[in-house]
């Protein structure tokens, strides 16, 4: 797995990270951690890490740690972030991951699997025991239902050095028309679930596609087989 160095910063130390870095910084938080349009347009495809309780579901990362998310946070946060994902609801945003200390990943994973999430998130960890080869192994080796795509294996004064999953930095919800046709057995509510979101708002996105398009759908329960409906991610 090829894997890429990283720095994360608050946006008072923002003007110190390396030159032409992955970068990660934060969508939530004070105003002297959370970043500003400026830095994310300095820092295009740097990580997004949401340091609050989890209000941000378009971020890449929720943060947890004392005075941020906790790890039921995490577990309430997670499948949003995945259905934000799914509907590509800011393009550029990557599957959900959690960041935590490796000394709460047992009980981080376990809150996960309590509240019916088994797979499809994964782990940043914070170890800064590790040597910089020994964060690339874990980050090369990381696999299972809860891969490590990331490990901070270092702080300084200005920013923490990280290693990156290039795989997990490189796959992003993109942008895009993507159209679909109903098999005359699925339900709407079926339809919404292939797609991790509600059928509330699954509707409330067709309806964003095309108004008549949703009006159409709505009028069945379970749609008729060639009825075309839209994601905005394949």
């Amino acid at each position: 797995m090829a894997v890429i160095a990283g720095f994360d910063a608050i946006h008072a130390n923002i003007g110190h990270l390396p030159r032409g870095a992955q970068a990660a910084g934060y969508t939530t938080g004070s105003s002297d951690i959370r970043w500003v349009a400026a830095d994310w347009a300095a820092h295009k495809g740097a990580v997004r890490i949401c340091q609050d309780s989890g209000s941000d579901h378009s971020a890449d990362v929720i943060d947890v740690e004392r005075g941020a998310a906790t790890n039921v946070d995490a577990a309430m946060w997670v499948p949003r972030a995945a259905a934000a994902f799914k509907a590509a609801a800011r393009p550029g945003q990557r599957e959900p991951a959690v960041y935590t200390s490796a000394s709460n990943v047992t009980a981080l994973v376990n809150t996960l699997i309590g509240h019916g999430i088994k797979s499809g998130v994964s782990l940043w960890i914070a170890n800064w025991n590790l040597s910089d080869a020994q964060a690339v192994a874990d980050v090369q080796h990381g696999a299972g239902p809860f891969p490590v795509v990331a490990v901070q294996y270092a702080s300084g004064p200005f920013f923490d050095s990280d290693v990156f999953s290039k795989g997990w930095l490189d796959d992003v919800s993109a942008a895009g028309l993507t159209q679909h046709k109903t098999d005359g057995k699925a339900t709407i509510g079926d339809l919404a679930a292939a797609r991790g979101m509600t059928p509330s708002g699954w509707i409330v996105l067709q309806r964003k596609l095309g108004a008549d398009l949703a009006d159409q759908l709505l009028k069945d329960c379970v749609p008729p087989a060639g009825r075309t409906w839209q994601s905005i991610h394949p």
